[in-house]
């Protein structure tokens, strides 16, 4: 497909209205608004510059979780026309009432999953979308992972979903739309939804976090061998939940005598999980590169185990 085509499937999967059902259960309006309370809860417990580093992990992240839900790698190119077109002819404004709006943007979900457009990539395709729509109705998306909740469950969400095709394997026997129950997608969706906030909600809380910071700097071999103490945990932890410290108050914060605190804060530098800017010496911000974020928030990435290959 080219690049020109598969922008024009993607406005056109976009341009058709979400069609609300005619009777919404209140178990599924209760849950659209408890995912609003929730990720209102969540975004209050993340600095900006902490934030910016978790969304960069889960965005990097998604194209192994897509892989395990599809059975197949999308190309990027497909991806990011999905992206810069995902917010045109958006119509969950037009729908009253914010829960309202987070069922008809899992009814477009489904409905995208029913379209022609994308056969081999409509599932992606459709994340990407759906990504947006969060994002557009505020509920931080980049904090959570839908993906990572669906690569978990895949199984489930293929059950559900209107239409399930792999290039690693065709179905003879698929199960046709029509027995697909749009109701029961929806609430299967915002459970997976709910479950991932929770999911990193509980690993922003401040106490397992702390005690997660001191066991990681006690016994990652790459932060020993680099040279760094454990006494430097009050110190980074400080930094992970501020976002950004001036360098003199993180070197306070090591209990360590000036050159000693100068030495450790280089080092956490060195490993990448403290950045510096050339242009703001005096500012040290947080750093969480993956290898670190494994180990400080369990389960962050799914074990073989888990799963099997679509």
């Amino acid at each position: 497909m080219t690049r020109a085509s598969s922008t024009d499937s993607v406005n056109a999967m976009n341009a058709s209205s979400p069609a609300l059902p005619d009777s919404i259960p209140p178990s599924i309006l209760a849950s659209a608004d408890l995912l609003v309370t929730k990720t209102a809860y969540l975004a209050g417990m993340v600095a900006p510059e902490t934030a910016a580093c978790l969304s960069k992990l889960l965005m990097d992240s998604d194209a192994d979780y897509s892989r395990i839900i599809d059975g197949y790698h999308t190309e990027p190119e497909v991806l990011k026309d999905a992206f810069n077109s995902a917010n045109k002819q958006s119509t969950l404004e037009k729908v009253p009432e914010l829960r309202r709006r987070i069922v008809a943007m899992l009814a477009h979900h489904f409905q995208l999953l029913q379209t022609q457009a994308f056969p081999e990539a409509k599932g992606a395709v459709a994340r990407v979308i759906i990504h947006q729509h969060l994002a557009q109705l505020g509920l931080y998306p980049h904090l959570w992972s839908l993906t990572r909740g669906l690569a978990r469950r895949h199984e489930e969400y293929q059950a559900l979903a209107p239409t399930h095709r792999t290039q690693v394997r065709e179905r003879t026997d698929s199960v046709q739309t029509s027995g697909k129950s749009p109701l029961s997608f929806m609430e299967f969706m915002l459970e997976v939804c709910l479950g991932e906030v929770d999911y990193m909600t509980a690993a922003l809380n401040r106490r397992q976090l702390r005690e997660a910071v001191i066991h990681v700097l006690k016994t990652n071999t790459r932060l020993t061998e680099a040279g760094i103490r454990a006494g430097t945990a009050p110190a980074f932890f400080a930094l992970l939940i501020q976002g950004t410290l001036p360098r003199s108050e993180f070197e306070a914060f090591t209990g360590l005598q000036p050159q000693a605190a100068n030495a450790q804060l280089s080092r956490l530098i060195n490993v990448g999980i403290a950045v510096s800017s050339s242009s703001n010496l005096q500012t040290v911000q947080v750093g969480l590169p993956l290898w670190f974020a494994k180990d400080i928030f369990p389960d962050f990435s799914l074990a073989k185990s888990e799963f099997k290959p679509g």
